[in-house]
């Protein structure tokens, strides 16, 4: 017989994969903001190029964010790519739970 454990999840997948809850937190936003803009990108162009033209990077940057390479990726820099996607970005701050 197999014993299975089962650890519940805590809502980050990055804290549940051990990352120190800073560098989880920042990666949780990342990844949300990237698939943010990926869903919009996709809607928005026909091609990764006709994307890349109108954010001002290279279709390669396009093919990294669609590929959830989040290691290349700074909030900033997310940030900037939707506002050139014509999205307003606005930031929340609250007490951490």
């Amino acid at each position: 017989m197999t014993v299975e454990h089962i650890t519940p999840a805590d809502g980050n997948i990055f804290a549940d994969l051990g990352y120190p809850p800073a560098e989880a937190a920042n990666l949780q936003k990342r990844a949300q903001l990237m698939i943010e803009l990926t869903q919009i990108l996709k809607a928005q162009f026909n091609t990764q190029t006709e994307a890349a033209e109108t954010l001002g990077v290279t279709q390669s940057r396009i093919s990294d964010l669609y590929r959830g390479k989040i290691g290349k990726f700074t909030i900033d820099m997310l940030v900037n790519m939707l506002i050139a996607a014509g999205r307003d970005v606005e930031i929340t701050i609250k007490a951490a739970a």
